[in-house]
């Protein structure tokens, strides 16, 4: 895994870190979702997880941004939905 496929890993894992707390914080089920997903971002990291990274990179690409940009979207949604609370 080279230099820049790690930062944008960790950048994801710490989307998916912050978004988590703030909806937990906020007594929303899905915060431990994403949680979860950010615990399965770092185990990616591992050299099984950076093994199948290599067989399907592609695969690990879209999902890897598609996360992150859900995760985006979803504290966009959070924070409106609380500015209109």
């Amino acid at each position: 895994m080279n230099k820049n496929q790690k930062s944008w890993l960790w950048l994801s894992t710490s989307a998916s870190f912050i978004v988590g707390f703030i909806l937990v914080l906020n007594d929303s089920g899905a915060g431990w979702l994403l949680i979860i997903m950010g615990i399965i971002y770092i185990s990616s990291t591992t050299r099984a997880g950076q093994a199948w990274a290599e067989s399907n990179p592609r695969l690990t690409r879209w999902g890897l941004i598609g996360v992150t940009v859900l995760l985006v979207l979803l504290a966009v949604v959070a924070g409106v939905v609380l500015l209109f609370k």
